[in-house]
């Protein structure tokens, strides 16, 4: 007999998935945003997300996830879905998410 072996992507990985309702962060991700208030922007041209920790009056982040339907009707990315590779800038102290 053959065995192929299962091994799941690592959720430490530098990566960010968009599902129907939420943005998750990576662990990795989450634990460099170190906060659990961010802001969320869109630069339509570049197709690129960012994601920012503010002090106060951003967006609930929980569990590694920011519910976002929101956020996708307002820049229209309602039907975006998976997974996006993304890098964390440390200038900036911002996640920067690629939808191409």
């Amino acid at each position: 007999m053959v065995f192929e072996i299962y091994r799941p992507r690592s959720s430490n990985q530098n990566r960010v998935a968009l599902t129907k309702h939420h943005i998750r962060l990576g662990n990795e991700l989450a634990r460099k945003i170190d906060s659990d208030q961010v802001e969320i922007a869109f630069d339509k041209e570049n197709k690129v997300l960012r994601i920012r920790a503010v002090n106060e009056g951003g967006m609930k982040l929980s569990n590694n996830k920011i519910g976002a339907r929101g956020v996708f009707r307002y820049f229209g990315l309602e039907k975006v879905r998976g997974s996006f590779k993304a890098e964390y800038d440390e200038n900036e102290k911002a996640i920067y998410v690629y939808l191409e």
